[in-house]
């Protein structure tokens, strides 16, 4: 019973320590929120668990395991798009994660270990994505073609995919007068990716940050990363491509900026390449 009192006073006065600071450093946890939404997401979960773990304890309320789940993912949504003002589908994630967890951890017996394992190598696959907020997008065999042909149309030399995930692009672009290169920071979709170049002989592929790559040596640039960072990114584009290179953008417009052209490509979802010309 102590230990309860304990541990209840405890939790109890962590989420005072956090409202304060919160609302004296208010400029720096929204700064925070921006960089960084699916990190803030998680923390609403952990304080939204102990919030309402000790809410029920005290108020000595029973409730069934999915009703409290329920009452957590619901909780944490309104949190997220109220109070921290992320993107809408944020609602959907806080929604469905203690949905997930509470339904692997109540009936998928699987060892400790094998979560561990899990965990890596999301990480390594998806670490990318908890500051820079890109997804891992890939594009298809019609958006390959497409490429192709404006890449001939530019008679370019040189080509790079910002963000290049498993490669596809790289490779498929790579041929005998052009040289193709992507940048991936993510470590395990670099590791997959470079093998694959190396063992097709299709293009290279850099461990690096697209914004530690310098822009100003090719013809033909291509992204497909995410509407979050774009007006960003052509910032970039502005400052180092060289003039009479093209930027490609798949399916993202640069918010405020007029496309040079728009090409609607002729697969199941309509794909539309932004065509930035310098």
């Amino acid at each position: 019973m102590l230990w309860q009192i304990m541990s209840i006073s405890l939790s109890w006065t962590t989420h005072a320590i956090l409202f304060q600071i919160f609302h004296m450093e208010k400029k720096i946890f929204l700064k925070g929120m921006q960089k960084y939404p699916l990190i803030v997401a998680v923390i609403t979960q952990v304080f939204v668990l102990f919030f309402l773990r000790n809410l029920f304890v005290m108020t000595n309320t029973a409730i069934t395991l999915w009703s409290f789940v329920f009452c957590q993912g619901l909780l944490s949504a309104l949190l997220c798009q109220f109070v921290f003002k992320l993107p809408k589908w944020f609602i959907v994630i806080s929604l469905l994660l203690p949905l997930f967890f509470s339904a692997a951890w109540t009936y998928l017996h699987i060892s400790a270990g094998i979560y561990g394992i899990i965990f890596i190598i999301l990480a390594l696959t998806f670490s990318h994505t908890l500051k820079e907020r890109v997804p891992l997008y890939l594009s298809n065999n019609t958006t390959h073609d497409s490429l192709k042909k404006i890449i001939a149309e530019q008679k370019a030399k040189k080509v790079l995919d910002l963000g290049s995930g498993l490669g596809g692009v790289v490779r498929a672009l790579a041929a005998e007068n052009v040289i193709s290169h992507g940048v991936e920071s993510a470590p395990m979709l670099w590791l997959v990716s470079s093998a694959q170049s190396l063992i097709t002989r299709s293009g290279f592929i850099y461990r690096k940050n697209i914004w530690q790559t310098n822009l100003n040596d090719y013809d033909v640039i291509y992204a497909f990363l995410s509407p979050a960072i774009m007006e960003k990114l052509f910032l970039k584009v502005e400052e180092e491509m060289k003039p009479g290179s093209v930027f490609i953008s798949n399916s993202f417009a640069v918010p405020s900026v007029k496309a040079s052209e728009v090409r609607i490509l002729d697969d199941g979802r309509k794909t539309q390449l932004y065509i930035y010309r310098r």
